[in-house]
């Protein structure tokens, strides 16, 4: 196998490292936001499982006191500053997940970038040195006939010994 083929398996085994890579990451990411929604959702549902429960038990004891319902508005507020402080959590790490991917994203395609432009001045460099080896195997072929032809010259003029 020549070097050339080596590095081109090795240029595409890195491509192939850094794109299993970057699909790991972002399947993590993506599983971590699946998560955080789902324990969102659990989360709301309990909550209004729960108001909707007491709001019912309050209806049915106390109609009509006013206590009882400045308490239960009072539930409905603190539940929604719950749900609301949530929310705003949920918003912000979705937010840091978007972050990290574009800079994942970036550094991807910078590596990307450098492994294309060294595989560039590769190629560049190795089509250098097979024009260099080309030229020597010329010049060798070249100096090789011309003494070929001087030996066969050197033959003609040198007449053969005779055997006694």
């Amino acid at each position: 196998m020549e070097t050339k083929d080596k590095i081109l398996i090795l240029i595409v085994v890195a491509w192939i490292v850094a794109a299993v890579y970057f699909k790991v990451t972002t399947d993590k990411f993506f599983g971590r936001i699946d998560e955080m929604e789902q324990q969102q959702l659990r989360h709301v549902e309990q909550v209004n499982h729960e108001f909707r429960e007491d709001l019912r038990t309050l209806n049915l004891q106390f109609i009509g006191r006013g206590k009882h319902l400045r308490e239960a508005q009072n539930n409905i507020s603190a539940n929604k500053q719950l749900i609301n402080h949530v929310a705003d959590s949920l918003s912000r790490n979705i937010e840091i997940v978007q972050l990290n991917l574009e800079d994942i994203s970036r550094a991807t395609d910078g590596r990307f970038t450098q492994v294309e432009q060294n595989a560039t001045r590769l190629e560049d460099r190795f089509n250098s040195f097979r024009r260099r080896t080309e030229r020597g195997l010329n010049d060798l072929d070249q100096r090789l006939g011309t003494a070929e032809k001087d030996i066969v010259d050197l033959n003609e003029r040198v007449p053969p010994k005779k055997k006694d």
